[in-house]
């Protein structure tokens, strides 16, 4: 069966997400739209098994996203759902409340059509046993390019963390294939040995609706692409985190 792609929108009474209800649709994405939080509950309860990821303003009631986050996880324990606040940045106090809720990212306004599309696709990735999760994952879109010996193949790296990568690309190295990666950051490429934790294949039922891919793990990497990772990293979650 084809992995859930539907998000559940959850507005406020002022309707602020009505038009990016629209602006989903048209990148893709199917909808369940809730005009208050009761609405929101119910839609929760009723087709969690086709929500993907759950969006939320910042005025949303934090009990209500841990209550629907735990009935959307508990539906399958190995395929995590993700839930986005959207909206003017609220104060520290909101921010806490929403990020202990359960809210992985945020996405503050102004924001452009590349953004939602960034985070949407990367909340919307479904998760696999083997990924490791000891830091989080950002949505990014750098160029990549993987090495193994005198055979190259490049990608986009649609999510980065500390630890490791996503690389999206049609025909992804095999598990636990060793290489060497090249990623694009601020101009500059950072080089690291890796190591390929699982795979996305195309024609796989489970991922049909998501790009191929791989992803991998960072393996001895060099103080001074460290140094430069973290900054970028700093920087994509003052624009993604919560």
């Amino acid at each position: 069966m084809t992995a859930p792609r539907c998000a559940l929108v959850i507005d406020d009474p002022k309707g602020g997400l009505g038009s990016l209800t629209l602006r989903l649709i048209r990148l893709g994405i199917d909808c369940f739209y809730a005009k208050e939080s009761a609405e929101g509950w119910l839609l929760a309860q009723q087709e969690r098994n086709r929500i993907r990821v759950v969006v939320v303003t910042p005025d949303v009631d934090a009990n209500l996203v841990a209550k629907i986050l735990a009935v959307l996880r508990g539906a399958d324990a190995a395929d995590l759902r993700s839930a986005i606040v959207i909206g003017a940045c609220p104060g520290d106090a909101t921010r806490t409340r929403l990020r202990d809720a359960g809210v992985d990212w945020a996405l503050w306004e102004p924001f452009d059509e590349s953004a939602l599309r960034m985070i949407l696709a990367t909340a919307m990735a479904p998760v696999v046993h083997e990924e490791p999760r000891r830091t989080p994952r950002l949505p990014t879109t750098l160029l990549g390019r993987a090495f193994r010996g005198l055979h190259r193949k490049d990608g986009v790296v649609s999510s980065l963390s500390s630890e490791g990568a996503f690389l999206e690309m049609p025909h992804p190295y095999a598990e636990g294939t060793q290489l060497t990666l090249e990623i694009d950051v601020d101009g500059v490429a950072l080089v690291t040995k890796a190591e390929v934790r699982y795979t996305r294949e195309r024609g796989s039922s489970a991922f049909a609706d998501y790009p191929a891919g791989m992803g991998v793990s960072f393996r001895d990497l060099a103080p001074a692409a460290r140094e430069r990772l973290e900054r970028f990293l700093a920087e994509q979650n003052r624009r993604f985190g919560l």
